[in-house]
């Protein structure tokens, strides 16, 4: 047998999460900071965030208005900046909207890459729904 069980896993999982997250059903984990009022935490895991081997280690953190690195560096961004969101392996790829500026998050397992990047194509989608809409489009919280 060339392909093992666990190489199908992170597909396999992904699949599920994303029918639940079509259903409106989305996660909710412990946030490692105070949220703002009405936020809700989706998603917290350790990552590497960077290209190179000496960049800053922290918590990616996705809540239902924001997309947070917590390290060393605090980075912050709402969903209606997010423009794409890839997986390659371990990682999430982020493309800001109208900038050529990438975030890379280096997860440890291709699993919990796989989880975080369907929940934030989710919430970005969300947001770019939610944008689209002129009555809320000026309603988004900032830091």
């Amino acid at each position: 047998m060339n392909g093992s069980l666990s190489d199908l896993t992170p597909d396999l999982e992904t699949a599920e999460l994303t029918k639940r997250l079509r259903r409106g059903d989305l996660p909710l984990a412990k946030a490692p900071d105070p949220l703002a009022p009405g936020d809700q935490c989706h998603f917290v895991t350790p990552v590497r965030f960077g290209r190179r081997r000496a960049d800053q280690y922290g918590h990616v953190v996705m809540t239902s208005g924001w997309l947070k690195f917590r390290g060393t560096l605090d980075m912050s961004v709402t969903w209606s900046e997010v423009g794409d969101i890839q997986r390659v392996a371990r990682e999430m790829i982020i493309t800001l909207q109208d900038s050529r500026r990438m975030l890379r998050f280096s997860c440890h397992s291709d699993v919990e890459a796989a989880r975080g990047a369907a929940i934030a194509q989710h919430l970005a989608q969300s947001a770019r729904i939610h944008t689209a809409d002129p009555a809320t489009a000026f309603q988004h919280a900032a830091l």
